[in-house]
């Protein structure tokens, strides 16, 4: 019976003892859940967290739990999991404290859930957390929310309050200028710049104003005081060769994009200004080039022409336009090459007639079975191309072969039984095989089309 009794008190003490130890480890967790998340530590104050939920807090310590989680959560960027966290906070909370409604609002931020974001705000603040820091972001998520004006009046007052808040003069500046008050934007801009002349950003704010104004002048002076002030600003570095790009002052250009590359070697948008920069440079030599073709200075324009080419030497065009001046010139190989190039860059020259100007460069580099097929080419994609036909009349003509010459003939006439030109050349060729009588056939339907018609080869049967 002894035994029993000893044994007995044994479990117990035993019980006793472990419900101790567990409780101790459970607080343990809080405590290190609540250190953690304080401390920046946020992978592990998640997990201290949930351990310290499944030892079975109580409501209050659940809460503050909760808190923490939601914080991490946040810190991590997994907002969606935050939201769910302290949302389940905010429905079980019997009092909902400022932080909670603050944290809320943070959360609900970073989700781009600018209303509930500024709902939430604005309990935190009548709650008792009413900093200038928190009124700003407020205003913030008021004004991507549509509330401009309350949140323009809200950073009004933040600087009546203190008249040195250059942040909140900073925020109301960015505000005015998205909503296109630019004069109001650049007197506040002024105020900044009173307060403290070596802020870079209030110049890259007047920048933006100038930019928006279309003061070219003014917003090179800006982004280079920005620049005098912050001189490894990616950012502002960008902008300064944006703004020589518009200005056609590649050379600065590139000279601003080594600098940067210089500074961070690893900027992506390196390469696509440098490609922008040669693009435009060799748009500029185009546009000169076709000033000069219309004054016929072919031999200056093709100078821009290879300028362009040295600049972009994938641009189809520029190919396909000096090859027709060179083939104006005479420069039938040199024409040829780039004609075959600009055909390669770009398939569907093939409908502005580049087999066309191909087959006539072969007629005159004496290639005439090219110039044949070239052209027949050329008529695959346009059969009612009579310039086409044409060519293939006098290639086949001049060599004698009158059948094949008639048979395109008779599509000129196809294309326009009423024009008289089909009918003279037909009526030619029909005299060129001997047919006379038939050619005089075709030759009076010239005269009944067109009695002004003039038909140099009639002639009267024997």
């Amino acid at each position: 019976m002894r035994n029993q009794i000893i044994k007995s008190m044994l479990i117990i003490i035993f019980g006793f003892l472990f419900s101790i130890e567990t409780s101790v480890s459970a607080e343990k967790n809080v405590q290190k859940c609540i250190k953690f998340s304080s401390i920046g530590l946020h992978l592990p104050a998640i997990e201290q967290c949930q351990k310290a939920m499944k030892d079975g807090a109580n409501r209050e310590v659940e809460l503050k739990l909760l808190y923490y989680l939601a914080n991490s959560y946040s810190s991590i960027n997994n907002n969606e999991m935050a939201k769910e966290v302290i949302n389940r906070l905010l429905n079980t909370s019997p009092s909902i404290s400022a932080s909670d409604y603050y944290l809320a609002g943070l959360i609900e931020i970073k989700l781009n859930n600018n209303k509930d974001a500024a709902y939430y705000l604005e309990k935190a603040i009548l709650g008792g957390e009413n900093s200038v820091s928190i009124k700003r972001q407020l205003a913030r998520a008021l004004f991507q929310s549509g509330d401009i004006r309350k949140a323009n009046l809200i950073l009004t007052g933040n600087f009546y309050e203190d008249s040195s808040d250059t942040q909140s003069m900073t925020q109301l500046s960015e505000n005015l200028i998205s909503e296109g008050s630019l004069i109001k934007a650049n007197s506040i801009t002024n105020k900044i710049i009173e307060i403290n002349p070596d802020y870079s950003h209030a110049y890259y704010l007047k920048y933006v104003i100038s930019i928006k104004e279309d003061d070219l002048q003014n917003a090179l002076v800006n982004i280079n005081k920005a620049i005098m002030r912050d001189r490894e600003n990616v950012k502002y570095l960008i902008e300064k060769t944006k703004l020589l790009i518009t200005n056609k002052k590649y050379d600065l250009a590139k000279y601003n994009l080594a600098k940067i590359e210089q500074l961070y070697p690893n900027i992506q948008d390196i390469p696509n200004l440098y490609e922008n920069i040669l693009d435009l440079q060799a748009a500029d030599l185009h546009s000169h080039a076709k000033e000069l073709i219309k004054q016929k200075d072919y031999k200056g324009a093709i100078n821009y022409y290879n300028s362009a080419i040295n600049l972009n030497p994938s641009d189809a065009i520029l190919y396909f336009e000096r090859g027709q001046l060179l083939s104006i010139l005479g420069s039938y190989n040199k024409a040829e090459k780039d004609l075959i190039i600009a055909s390669s860059l770009n398939h569907n020259l093939v409908g502005s007639n580049v087999n066309l100007m191909l087959g006539k460069i072969y007629y005159q580099l004496g290639e005439r079975d090219k110039s044949i097929a070239f052209i027949d080419k050329e008529l695959e994609i346009n059969a009612n191309n009579q310039e086409a036909l044409l060519w293939q009349i006098r290639s086949y003509s001049e060599a004698g072969e009158y059948d094949f010459a008639e048979d395109y003939a008779e599509k000129l006439i196809e294309i326009d039984p009423y024009s008289p030109d089909g009918y003279s050349i037909l009526g030619d060729i029909k005299l060129m095989k001997g047919d006379i009588q038939k050619s005089n056939e075709l030759h009076n339907k010239v005269i009944e089309l067109d009695p002004s018609h003039n038909i140099a080869t009639r002639k009267k049967p024997e």
